[in-house]
């Protein structure tokens, strides 16, 4: 057999050989260590995917994304995981229930957050990959910013403040009138409290100056438990019960606290993709989500609240062309709350209605709770003196619409001798959106009231009539006068087509025990555009049976309105301006009409105007104008208005004023949540490209608009500011304060004098471009330019500098500077 046939039959002869035998990793011949070394175990070097059992620096990621460098600790051979508890919320990974237990050292075992196949170590880089369903991970919702940034503000005084003042002329007797009007919310904060108050003062002629007071409160906010408390005079919210002014203490959800997502009522949409898919989200053909996922299941939770809604189609787009769909039904009532939300409201004190002696106390308990997409429940309690109240309810998200469903019991006593009264008030509610015919029933909703219920208002306004002995004691029909019987509301809304507008319904019937009458009121009208001219047309009926607002005692009055209105934009000098006119019919006879023109004008619409004719078929024709200047300060306003009967005259202003321990600044609007910016040495900076909010001499300036809880872009533009200001280092800040938080945000500037010297070396070489210049003290205050030119920032115009020679030359080269001007270039001694 040749020699090269041998050669090849005895290679296949060893294949199978080959092939079963496997291959032989890196090793460690114990052969060159020595004495008792050669003895050591090393076969975990043997194996390369293995570690020591220790602690080790490994980087993170989730789904692709770095988390991060953690501190790990393996164990038996690699196979077990454990993180520090305290960065498993870096991970994103959403909270599990019961939460996993952490070890004595504070380490939770990574296989207890997640199953052991969705993740891997890569020991030779250190890498450990978590690859896990979109449904474990949590969801960066918009608006949301963690509390740890949330800043509580400054301690600062505060007052918004809207003054108004009218004169009247009557042409027919000459008599004069004047009246002015006063409102001030002001308020102290100091050390994350904050005290608040509202008041008004009102001025008449002929009658005294009236000082009122509304609400004056101590406040402040509790992210730990997304909560305010507040005490003093206030109200109660009207969510579940009727608004009820008292005197007391309240802690209650702050929904600001939230993210955007969780503001109102939107499902949470849940599914399962088979591979990477895009999942796409659909409300009305419109979209409005999408998001790719990773295989298994995942949770969209970060829906906005949009009105009352419309069915969610949602579609599933997998990786090999397979689209999956399916709906969600989505239409929102009052007092729904996303999936899993809890809100409460807590409430004790005393009542303390306007005009009234009786004071009675109370307490009031408010629970709502998101149970999933389709239910919400509710309930709440008043226990006062003589009085309780309970109530019960459910909002439904149903394939139907949305439905509300609440009873409440009232249980009222009026002294010894009086019945006990108790009632029920009855309450549903509904909204829809129809996708197929565009039809929205925002809210139609029937109330109905037993002649035993009493809110809690009715039952202190009826006992404050009782201790003033008004009434005999029985429940006669002026005690009961204006307690509603029933009650319905209804708004739906019909678009026609793309082209042809829409339709709207709108309509309230009301009654009241104790034979007060009832109100009838309804409002058909046509809304449409041509090309950019707006127009509506609607008809509204109104009845009022007995003597409810007909103090001439008549069985009824009726009235009948036709209304039609027309809006045109048209452009003056570079800005918007409006064309109104409209024209009004009662009972088929002409009643009114009138046309006028609004716009703005100036540098970020300062000013803003209103010309105005309106003619009325029972008082001839009046002329009126009005115009609102946003002054850096304060808005001002005045009105002129003049008929065959009267002539008025009115002046104004609104705006704020914040002092702090810088100063005191003012701003052109009323507001809650405040930033003082600071710029120093930078006067005339813009902020946020606002004219009318700029930095005043001392690089001040007041921002009265922030939102609570939200992260706000402060944006400076000092291209306006003078020659000499201060170099401005960075333009942007984000800040997120707490409600009513005056929040002082500094920006960094170069303060220092700038100086332009002309020097060169004894022999008159110009100097090394770019070496730094320092000041005596051996400060860096500039740098040599180009032609051996020096640009030097100090304080003050420095007596002596130097000059960092070249590497090739000794040390530095000094200038001395003298008081008086010296002529360049001067000389640079070495």
């Amino acid at each position: 057999m040749p020699r090269p046939v041998r050669r090849f039959s005895a290679l296949v002869s060893l294949l199978p050989v080959l092939l079963s035998t496997p291959a032989a990793g890196a090793g460690f011949n114990t052969n060159f260590l020595y004495g008792d070394s050669a003895k050591a175990d090393l076969s975990r070097f043997d194996r390369d995917d293995t570690l020591p059992d220790g602690e080790y620096t490994v980087e993170i990621s989730v789904n692709g994304e770095w988390k991060g460098r953690f501190p790990l600790r393996l164990q038996q051979s690699g196979h077990t995981i454990l993180i520090p508890q305290d960065d498993v919320p870096k991970l994103g990974l959403r909270d599990s229930t019961p939460a996993p237990q952490a070890d004595e050292d504070g380490y939770v075992v990574l296989s207890n957050l997640v199953p052991p196949e969705s993740y891997t170590l890569n020991i030779g880089q250190f890498q450990l990959a978590l690859n896990v369903p979109q449904a474990m991970l949590n969801t960066v919702l918009k608006g949301y910013v963690d509390p740890s940034r949330w800043d509580q503000g400054i301690n600062a005084a505060m007052v918004s403040y809207n003054a108004n003042y009218y004169h009247a002329t009557n042409k027919r007797d000459g008599s004069d009138n004047d009246n002015a009007y006063l409102t001030l919310s002001s308020g102290l904060n100091l050390a994350g409290w904050q005290l608040r108050d509202q008041s008004s003062v009102t001025y008449s002629s002929g009658q005294s100056t009236q000082w009122n007071n509304n609400t004056r409160y101590l406040q402040r906010g509790f992210p730990a438990i997304k909560s305010d408390f507040r005490a003093g005079d206030s109200y109660t919210s009207n969510e579940l019960f009727d608004s009820v002014r008292f005197r007391g203490a309240t802690l209650k959800t702050d929904m600001r606290m939230y993210p955007d997502a969780w503001q109102g009522f939107s499902p949470v949409v849940r599914g399962v993709a088979q591979t990477n898919a895009l999942v796409r989200i659909y409300q009305d053909s419109q979209l409005i989500w999408q998001q790719s996922v990773p295989p298994g299941p995942f949770v969209v939770d970060s829906l906005l609240p949009t009105g009352s809604g419309g069915d969610l189609q949602v579609e599933v787009n997998e990786a090999d062309g397979q689209i999956n769909r399916f709906m969600v039904p989505f239409s929102a009532v009052p007092n729904m709350l996303k999936e899993g939300l809890f809100k409460y409201e807590l409430n004790a004190g005393e009542v303390r209605l306007t005009d009234t002696a009786y004071h009675p106390d109370f307490a009031q308990l408010n629970l709502q709770y998101g149970i999933n997409n389709t239910l919400t429940g509710y309930g709440g309690v008043i226990a006062a003196e003589n009085y309780q109240a309970f109530l019960l309810g459910s909002g439904f998200n149903l394939p139907i619409g949305a439905l509300s469903v609440d009873i409440t019991h009232s249980d009222a006593r009026f002294g010894q001798d009086m019945p006990r009264y108790r009632g029920e008030s009855y309450k549903v509610a509904y909204s829809r959106f129809i996708h197929q015919t565009n039809t929205n029933f925002s809210l139609a909703a029937y109330r109905y009231s037993t002649s035993g219920y009493f809110s809690l208002t009715d039952a202190v306004q009826y006992q404050e009539l009782l201790n003033r002995q008004d009434l005999s004691g029985d429940l006669s029909p002026q005690s009961q006068s204006y307690r509603q019987r029933s009650t319905f509301n209804i708004n739906i809304n019909q678009r026609i087509g793309a082209d042809y507008g829409s339709v709207y319904l709108a309509g309230t019937l009301r009654d009241y025990w104790g034979g007060q009458g009832s109100t009838r009121e309804y409002q058909l009208g046509y809304a449409n555009n041509w090309q950019d001219i707006n127009y509506t047309l609607s008809a509204g009926r109104t009845r009022y049976s007995k003597d409810t607002n007909n103090p001439a005692g008549s069985n009824n009055n009726e009235e009948t309105r036709i209304n039609l209105t027309l809006s045109v934009p048209l452009t003056l000098s570079g800005h918007k301006v409006y064309l109104t006119a409209n024209s009004m019919t009662e009972e088929g006879r002409y009643q009114s009409s009138n046309i006028g023109l609004s716009g703005t004008a100036g540098q970020s619409n300062a000013l803003s105007y209103n010309v105005n004719a309106a003619h009325q078929q029972s008082g001839g024709t009046t002329f009126s104008t009005s115009a609102a200047y946003r002054a850096a300060p304060a808005t001002l306003n005045a009105s002129y208005s003049e008929s065959g009967r009267y002539r008025q005259m009115g002046a104004g202003a609104t705006g704020s004023v914040v002092a702090w321990s810088g100063g005191i600044l003012t701003a052109n609007q009323p507001g809650e949540t405040f930033a003082v910016v600071n710029v120093p040495g930078t006067a005339n900076a813009i902020v946020n490209n606002d004219r009318n909010v700029t930095t005043n001499t001392q690089g001040q300036v007041l921002v009265p608009y922030l939102s609570a809880y939200r992260k706000n872009a402060l944006i400076l533009d000092a291209s306006q500011a003078p020659e000499d200001a201060a170099e401005l280092l960075g333009n942007v800040q984000d800040i997120v304060p707490y409600a009513g938080a005056v929040t002082l945000v500094n920006f960094r500037t170069d303060t220092r004098q700038e100086f332009y010297l002309h020097a060169v070396r004894r022999d008159g070489r110009p100097l090394p471009f770019g070496t730094e210049v320092t000041d005596g003290n051996n400060n860096s205050i500039g740098y040599v330019g180009q032609n051996s030119l020096l640009y030097i920032r100090s304080e003050t115009r420095p007596e002596q500098i130097n000059v960092r020679l070249t590497d090739t030359d000794s040390g530095y080269c000094r200038i001395t500077l003298t008081p008086d001007p010296q002529s360049a270039p001067l000389p640079c001694a070495e």
